[in-house]
């Protein structure tokens, strides 16, 4: 058999399997006039994700929430997720509403949709895309306020 007539493997090499992950905006401290609940930051994550890049990216919530309230975990183009990592996500979203802030998730992919709901259970917030995550933290956020200080909105206003 030569080399052009032997099947060709159609797994990805490992380079391309690995998690990739970007925070947007870059660390950095927030704008004087802007409240720690209004501040956004995005964490954008690619790849199979096992436990070792699941504590990766909670760790990079937790350094993200220094300056941002409302985090977006953008899981778009993740292909595999170990269940054995959410239960760290779960605790971090608590922390951050605890705080007055929030995190929602971006995913589009049933298989990854399904171990969040079934590791997570209803305590994750997901959607499917980050714009729908983003303005969805905001208004879980002003609404959490609106309730935390027993201010009712009458119909028609």
């Amino acid at each position: 058999m030569t080399d052009k007539s032997r099947p060709q493997a159609t797994t990805l090499p490992r380079a391309q399997r690995m998690a990739v992950m970007a925070l947007k905006p870059a660390p950095s401290v927030r704008a004087e006039a802007e409240r720690w609940q209004d501040a956004l930051a995005v964490i954008a994550v690619r790849g199979e994700l096992d436990r070792d890049a699941l504590w990766a990216i909670d760790f990079t919530v937790g350094r993200a929430a220094v300056e941002a309230g409302r985090i977006v975990l953008d899981l778009l183009d993740v292909t595999h997720l170990d269940y054995a990592g959410v239960a760290d996500l779960v605790a971090r979203r608590r922390e951050l509403v605890q705080r007055g802030g929030e995190m929602s998730i971006a995913v589009k992919n049933p298989y990854i949709a399904n171990i969040l709901k079934a590791a997570g259970g209803s305590e994750l917030v997901l959607f499917r895309t980050v714009e729908e995550a983003s303005g969805t933290a905001a208004v879980a956020v002003v609404g959490r306020k609106t309730a935390a200080h027993g201010v009712a909105r009458k119909k028609g206003t």
